[in-house]
């Protein structure tokens, strides 16, 4: 088989969220987000572990998600942030999920095909407090609050929203979207509609916003050991649960001169030893990488030089030397090393939410306990 995989720490991610939830306090509720497949962890393993830990409540995208889950053997509630279908009610019934409703279409929509249960399915309701992407504004909760007086198939269990800028620490929109959503489900409650749990902080909001904690909090990335914002504070104690690691498969000697890889936009100065790794974009290791990070090899850096393939990256070994077997890492830490998810998000110009997610497939997750 060929050596390229993702170890998960699960004790990590149960250090992580007992870290996260004590910060919180015993009063306050914590969704733990496992959309996207925990991040690219795996989320059937990762929520069984956080189970264990006590954790009740999951969140997932959509009801695919939460399908899964279920059939991973996971027993919380499980609410859909993001898609939900009238069309799905069945679903949502039969595998408990609780989908968020944002649209007065589609909560009409909901009503009308929750109408005949015998037990309301529970829903959340999302307002829009300044992302202006999806969920309710202001101006529509009367409407909202008439079609929920009706809806007998439904029972509201939470009110939320979406931070937009919380990753800033002295931006002043997170203390505005508090207010506003503090405001809408008052407004709901005024017109005899419970807003349930009232949920907003996502992992910045833990780390650098206690005012968003309201009733619950929904950390996603701090769970899984990374700061949303490098150097923000708050986040020191977390424990980076995922590594990325390969073999050298060949090690070419090539003279001064040599181009490597496909256009040659690489050009040794110097006799080198090039290093051929089985790792490449279809594994999330992307192309561009190239020519901007470095592995870890004996417990030493090894820049990875010329264009990152699809299934292969070559890295100049010349100063650690390497054989062939030999361990690399691509993501985590050897010896006082370590390669961050942040290094490499800088290198792609992007995110670490990004470069986690973006593990491929094809790449084994091995679980460590």
């Amino acid at each position: 088989m060929r050596p390229t995989f993702a170890s998960i720490d699960l004790g990590a991610i149960s250090r992580n969220y007992r870290l996260l939830r004590d910060r919180v306090g015993a009063g306050r509720e914590v969704i733990a987000v496992v959309k996207a497949d925990a991040y690219g962890h795996g989320a059937g393993p990762v929520a069984r572990r956080l189970e264990r830990e006590g954790a009740s409540r999951f969140a997932v995208a959509v009801a695919e998600e939460g399908v899964a889950l279920r059939r991973a053997g996971v027993t919380g509630e499980i609410l859909l942030l993001n898609f939900a279908d009238p069309g799905d009610v069945g679903t949502h019934r039969a595998y408990r999920l609780a989908p968020a409703l944002y649209d007065l279409a589609q909560a009409h929509g909901f009503a009308d095909a929750a109408a005949g249960f015998g037990e309301p399915l529970p829903v959340h309701i999302k307002l829009d407090t300044g992302m202006g992407r999806i969920g309710f504004r202001p101006e529509e909760l009367g409407a909202l609050s008439d079609v929920l007086r009706r809806a007998r198939g439904l029972r509201v269990a939470g009110t939320f929203s979406n931070l937009a800028s919380a990753e800033d620490a002295a931006s002043p929109q997170t203390a505005e979207q508090v207010e506003r959503l503090r405001v809408g489900a008052a407004a709901l409650a005024a017109a005899r509609i419970s807003p349930g749990i009232v949920h907003l902080a996502n992992s910045a909001g833990v780390l650098l916003h206690p005012g968003s904690w309201l009733d619950a909090v929904r950390p996603g990335l701090a769970l899984y050991g990374v700061s949303p914002s490098a150097g923000s504070g708050g986040d020191e104690a977390l424990e980076p649960v995922m590594a990325l690691e390969t073999r050298v498969m060949a090690v070419r000697e090539v003279p001064a001169g040599a181009a490597l890889g496909y256009g040659g936009r690489f050009v040794t100065q110097r006799p080198s030893a090039i290093a051929v790794l089985p790792i490449g974009y279809h594994d999330g290791f992307r192309r561009s990488f190239s020519g901007r990070v470095r592995v870890l090899l004996r417990g030493k850096e090894a820049p990875v030089v010329g264009a990152v393939s699809m299934d292969l990256t070559l890295v100049d070994a010349t100063g650690p030397g390497a054989r062939c077997g030999e361990r690399v890492i691509c993501l985590g830490s050897d010896g006082a090393l370590r390669v961050t998810a942040w290094d490499l998000a800088r290198a792609a110009d992007t995110l670490p939410y990004e470069i986690l997610c973006g593990v491929g497939p094809r790449v084994p997750r091995v679980y460590r306990q």
